[in-house]
């Protein structure tokens, strides 16, 4: 017997037009308006979830460069144009 997925239940209530689009859009596509949605929302969290890593790796950077503002940055650049790297 396969696994069962347990769901929780959304209700959103959207704009009419955008409303219009998503019907459209899954339409198109070929998948229901949950689907679409669902598969909405994972790329978004994905998506924000790949910019906290790429912030904390930054800010991990700049500690470990000792850079304490933009300024900081734009010599680093500056010199390594200089230099042709």
């Amino acid at each position: 017997m396969g696994e069962v997925i347990k769901r929780r239940i959304l209700n959103i209530s959207l704009p009419v037009t955008l409303y219009k689009d998503l019907e459209e859009m899954a339409r198109e596509k070929a998948k229901t308006k949950a689907e679409f949605a669902r598969e909405a929302i994972v790329r978004y969290i994905e998506s924000e979830k790949r910019w906290q890593y790429i912030r904390k790796w930054g800010q991990a950077s700049a500690r470990q460069l000792q850079l304490k503002d933009d300024k900081d940055i734009e010599e680093i650049i500056h010199t390594m144009r200089k230099e042709g790297i």
